[in-house]
């Protein structure tokens, strides 16, 4: 019967079996020949092994490097300055370097560790844009400053929070260039004039807007009446007599005058005389009489004056329509329509000038020159060697750093691998020490902080990477197990509790590739059990009876039980 079956052996992939008991089968077939093989055949007969009960407990074994992860080259930017001494803030060997920290001293300025992956390539400042901007936007949130949107620019938010960085290190901020600074001045000094320009252009708009003030109004309406009184008069008062009339006439009430006198003096002198010629002096008395009143008549009509002077009415209406003319336009709104454009011109040249201010200010924020600033990936990293001293010259390296966190590197089969799950505890038997608890961390990949993954000193430099992470180490331990290479047990599967289990060289297969056992009854005779597996370890493999149709069946002599014997070869 066994030369005419078709065997296959089951390799099991190992399974976590669940509390609720649940089977995970997997296989691996070979033919039986090999099988056979693999097992000296007896003399006679086949060769059985009896069924076991029993936990099974399957572990991962391998062995692994303990070493802190992604150790670094530390070289720094000199720019030009070719004589770059180291003048302190050595850090020890072991010390830890966090983002934002003081890496070294050189030439009395600091030198910044920042958590990034892009290396040092150029020196940053406002207006710079880029990778690298947003990168050290990124470090400066990380380290509780704020640099504005992380925008890839380096704007006055940027630099404000670079020196922000500086000060709360206890550094002087980077200063930009001179030539940046006196452009500022220059700016500043173009500002001040155009705000004293709008400042004199608004206080003469203020000036203008004002009008006349109320004495000069009240002024204004005394013209006013004045030129009406004037005119007024214009209009009733005579013209001015004719002097030489005036004259003419004043010399003919004279004359008349002294006519009456003489002819009062010869009536006087005739009635005194009692002459004869009474009669023709009272005559010549009559006359001189009417001739001083027609004298005096015409001296009042010359002394009066003509009709009122026409030339004189017009002055005066012409006058007074003046007075009239400035009060109107005094009363109106002023003009203030040149001031108000003095003031939109000055107004127009200090946004100018403030424009030209923001714009040197801006340029002249704190830059972050390329000398002071190393980028690392994977921040906090730990110092492992110092390559330079006070008083060194730089040249090259200045130390190593490796990732602060202590770990170990294995490598397992893909299979193996498959297996394993990031928190999985594992036991490391350190030659000395005896065994540190350790989770899996990592599982395939590359060793954290390298662009490689290096294999560790065991050999072992096939299969999938795995990092681990010790657990619960003092500083001092860490330092004593760097680089010691260690047996790594890693617990992936247990039974729950005892179980049936077979040499998996007794699994075959039938036809449709249901694993089974072949069993050699008491009586001498062979029958095939359908199982169905379960967890394989160390060369067993739980199994539990079925029946042809693939349902759970009791355990038994008749099926399989504790001390069933199955074969494994002829």
């Amino acid at each position: 019967m066994a030369s005419s079956r078709k065997s296959i052996l089951i390799v099991m992939a190992i399974a976590v079996v669940t509390a609720a008991g649940g089977f995970a089968a997997a296989t691996l077939i070979v033919s039986p020949e090999d099988a056979a093989a693999q097992t000296a055949p007896p003399a006679a007969g086949p060769i059985t092994v009896p069924i076991e009960r029993k936990v099974l407990n399957a572990d991962i074994v391998t062995r692994g490097d303990i070493a802190f992860t992604g150790s670094v080259e530390v070289v720094l930017s000199t720019g030009t300055n070719a004589t770059a001494v180291v003048t302190g803030r050595i850090p020890e060997v072991g010390s830890v370097i966090k983002n934002g920290a003081i890496l070294l001293e050189v030439t009395g300025r600091p030198v910044l560790a920042l958590s990034g992956e892009l290396p040092t390539y150029r020196s940053l400042g406002p207006g710079n844009t880029g990778p690298d901007v947003e990168q050290l936007e990124i470090a400066l949130v990380a380290l509780g400053f704020s640099p504005g949107a992380q925008d890839q620019l380096y704007d006055a938010d940027t630099a404000a929070a670079v020196a922000e960085l500086y000060k709360s290190l206890g550094y002087e901020a980077p200063q930009p260039p001179q030539e940046v600074t006196a452009a500022v001045i220059g700016a500043q000094d173009s500002f001040d004039l155009a705000t004293q320009a709008v400042a004199d252009a608004q206080k003469a708009l203020s000036e203008a807007a004002k009008g006349k003030t109320e004495s000069e109004r009240l002024q204004m309406q005394a013209n006013v009446d004045q030129m009406q009184d004037a005119y007024n008069k214009a209009l009733s008062e005579p013209s001015p007599p004719d002097q030489a009339k005036v004259a003419k006439a004043q010399k003919a009430v004279d004359d008349a005058n002294a006519y009456q006198a003489y002819a009062d003096a010869g009536l006087a002198q005739a009635q005194a005389s009692n002459a004869g010629n009474i009669a023709d002096w009272e005559t010549a008395v009559g006359q001189g009489r009417q001739g001083v009143e027609s004298a005096q008549a015409a001296f009042d009509s010359a002394s009066s004056g003509g009709p009122p002077d026409q030339a004189a009415i017009k002055q005066a209406l012409s006058a007074l329509k003046v007075a009239k003319a400035e009060q109107s336009e005094g009363l109106q709104a002023p003009d203030t329509s040149v001031a108000q454009q003095a003031v939109t011109t000055a107004a127009a040249a200090l946004t100018a000038a403030q424009t030209d201010l923001d714009q040197a200010k801006a340029a002249a924020g704190t830059p972050l020159p390329a000398t002071e600033i190393v980028w690392l990936a994977d921040l906090p990293r730990r110092v492992d060697d110092v390559l330079v001293r006070r008083g060194s010259v730089i040249d090259g390296a200045v130390m190593n750093v490796s990732g602060a966190d202590l770990s170990v590197q294995a490598r397992v089969s893909a299979q193996e691998a498959g297996l394993l799950k990031n928190g999985l505890e594992a036991d490391l038997t350190v030659p000395g020490t005896g065994t540190i608890k350790a989770i899996v961390a990592q599982i395939g990949g590359d060793v954290p902080g390298s662009s490689t993954a290096d294999p560790p000193s065991d050999g072992s430099g096939s299969g999938t990477l795995v990092i681990l992470q010790p657990q619960n180490v003092t500083n001092e331990q860490a330092q004593a197990l760097r680089g010691t290479n260690v047996k790594i047990t890693i617990p992936v599967a247990s039974t729950a509790g005892e179980v049936l289990t077979s040499p998996v060289a007794a699994l075959f297969s039938d036809e449709d590739g249901t694993p089974r056992v072949e069993v050699l009854a008491a009586d001498g005779s062979r029958r095939f059990q359908k199982v169905e597996v379960g967890l394989s370890t160390g060369g067993d493999v739980e199994v539990r009876p079925i029946s042809d149709q693939g349902v759970d069946v009791l355990e038994g002599d008749s099926t399989l039980t504790e001390g069933s014997l199955v074969i494994v070869g002829q």
